[in-house]
């Protein structure tokens, strides 16, 4: 572990602000997708500050609401490093506050959303209680400590490297969704229930043509995301270890999800046929893979993380299979944002993480001991 003066000397860690930015975006592409139907609203018809507001909300919509700016406050309070207490939480309020502002008003113009100022003080009081989070982390001498030695112990040093821990937190988020296969960037396909015998009927992607494909898309990703962390560390002898924890961390967030998002009759198949095979395949490929050099590694990983993305481009059916509704023990208008979301995050995963796999091979003594 550092000593105290490797702390005080560690250079300023950029991985909030990183956090902070692909999360904003993640926000935005979730409060407007799908980016169509624009419409300038009838006339006559009051900004949205203005109008009567007559709360219509569900105690699910609340929660949700005030969840889905918690992490961006949280993320800005841990920006300003020297700045007072009230200046941290100030920044996190005001970044709340702003981009939902931003987005409410950019919903009057889609006639399939509501700008809502009762939307609008859920997000702000989100983003509060977000940053009272992240402020009191940051006071804490202990926990910033362990926090920075954490980061600069295992993972190479930089703004790059900062990239690439913020790329992992995201691709480890989104492994939520229950309803995109482990490791995969495809739905599964609608379940249908069928409430009077509580059982699912055959899946369209039972063929073998869709579960080869859902083998190959988890086999590719499973190879890449090892890779990816492989490539972040410092030093080889920690890989193994480090890549059975985000694997088993992602198995875990997903189970979780699964048990909790999705209705009994669903739960036992959120698994799509193929999936385990390949999980199993870029699990063998992985241990072979770590032990390249670190230029072929780069081309290797952004080879497969690319396969991953283009594999279901074979199988149409599976690339636009619908996504996942039934199954779910979920309101459906916030689903609907949350599968278009996450699945849009692990269609453009691939190519940032690639980006910043070659951003990395350009360093000098880079993943060597410092």
């Amino acid at each position: 572990m550092p000593s105290p003066s490797a702390h005080r000397a560690a250079p300023r860690s950029h991985l909030p602000h990183y956090l902070a930015l692909l999360y904003g975006l993640a926000i935005v592409y979730a409060s407007l997708q799908p980016f169509a139907q624009w419409m300038a609203p009838t006339p006559g018809t009051p900004f949205f500050l203005a109008a009567a507001w007559s709360p219509r909300w569900t105690r699910f919509d609340l929660i949700v609401n005030v969840l889905a700016y918690a992490p961006l406050g949280f993320f800005v309070a841990l920006m300003p490093r020297r700045h007072p207490a009230l200046a941290r939480l100030a920044a996190a309020v005001a970044a709340g506050a702003a981009l939902s502002f931003a987005l409410e008003t950019a919903q009057m113009y889609l006639p399939s959303r509501d700008a809502s100022v009762g939307d609008l003080l859920a997000n702000v009081a989100g983003a509060l209680g977000g940053g009272m989070i992240g402020l009191a982390l940051a006071r804490s001498k202990r926990a910033a400590r362990l926090a920075v030695d954490f980061r600069h112990h295992w993972f190479l040093p930089g703004k790059v490297g900062d990239l690439g821990l913020a790329l992992l937190v995201i691709w480890l988020a989104v492994q939520v969704n229950p309803g995109i296969p482990l490791f995969a960037t495809t739905f599964e396909p609608d379940i249908q229930l069928d409430p009077a015998l509580a059982t699912l009927p055959p899946s369209p992607s039972d063929d073998l043509a869709a579960i080869l494909v859902v083998a190959a898309t988890s086999a590719f990703h499973l190879l890449g995301v090892g890779l990816f962390l492989a490539l972040l560390l410092r030093q080889r002898r920690y890989v193994g270890g480090a890549v059975l924890v985000l694997i088993g961390a992602a198995v875990l967030v997903k189970g979780i999800a699964a048990a909790v998002l999705l209705k009994p009759a669903a739960w036992s198949h959120w698994l799509s046929p193929g999936v385990p095979d390949g999980v199993a395949v870029g699990a063998l490929l992985l241990l072979v893979a770590i032990w390249l050099p670190r230029p072929v590694q780069v081309a290797l990983a952004a080879i497969a993380l690319l396969a991953s993305v283009l594999a279901p481009l074979f199988t149409p059916d599976v690339l636009f299979a619908d996504a996942p509704l039934s199954g779910f023990n979920w309101s459906y208008g916030q689903l609907l944002n949350f599968n278009g979301l996450t699945h849009a995050v692990l269609l453009m995963w691939p190519v940032a993480a690639s980006a910043c796999l070659f951003a990395l091979a350009g360093r000098p003594d880079w993943g060597e001991p410092g």
